[in-house]
């Protein structure tokens, strides 16, 4: 309709949050292993000045910072819940994040299926699903130097 306004999209309101480096992300799926995008993306946003939070229940220590072993132990604000997780990890993932009373879940390509989308439908909180958080901050938050 002329005139009204639309409520901004789960994607919209992520790149309002990755404008602010101030921006706290739970990374789920991080990794030590240098090939995984749990590395990959961690180390991608940590060099743009975001405050990454890694989450592993096998690792101590990702990238020089510590590691919380699940969603749950992650001290809150958390802004953003990036997921690079498979897609049977992710379910419980959604569910943490529920009980986290967290607000923005961003799953990474690969980390959800028809199942993951479907709980995440009714779930109280946003969720991105289409669109890569590196894509989507390159745009708003280029490397320091």
């Amino acid at each position: 309709m002329k005139g009204m306004s639309q409520a901004p999209s789960p994607l919209d309101d992520a790149r309002n949050l990755l404008r602010d480096l101030g921006s706290r992300i739970a990374i789920v799926g991080a990794s030590n292993t240098p090939s995984k995008y749990g590395n990959i993306i961690l180390k991608n946003l940590k060099a743009r000045g975001y405050q990454v939070i890694p989450v592993n229940p096998h690792e101590t220590t990702i990238a020089g910072l510590p590691v919380y072993k699940s969603l749950g132990d992650v001290p809150k604000p958390v802004d953003i819940v990036n997921v690079v997780t498979r897609p049977e990890v992710t379910r419980t993932i959604l569910r943490d994040a529920v009980a986290a009373g967290l607000g923005l879940v961003w799953l990474q390509p690969g980390s959800f299926d028809s199942r993951v989308l479907a709980e995440t439908a009714g779930a109280p909180f946003r969720t991105v699903h289409d669109a890569c958080i590196m894509v989507e901050a390159r745009d708003v938050a280029p490397v320091r130097p």
